[in-house]
């Protein structure tokens, strides 16, 4: 479900941050509306992979607290 929202979400955010920059806030300069569009997708694809980082890090965290504690005969 996190990727495909991230994908949604690559696919729909440049874009319309593109034309609503470029016709609302820089009135027409189609470079600063072009910046805004990569800064935003570049936002989505760090804040996927931070996502992506805490969970592989509660994965391990969990994985370690499963095992079972070592005897002496096991070392």
């Amino acid at each position: 479900m996190k990727l495909l929202f991230f994908a949604a979400t690559l696919a729909f955010l440049p874009i319309s941050s593109y034309f609503f920059t470029e016709k609302y806030i820089w009135s027409g300069n189609s470079i600063y509306a072009a910046i805004t569009a990569i800064c935003a997708a570049n936002l989505v694809l760090v804040a996927y992979i931070i996502l992506s980082l805490m969970e592989d890090k509660q994965s391990f965290k969990e994985a370690d607290e499963k095992k079972l504690p070592d005897s002496k005969k096991q070392r």
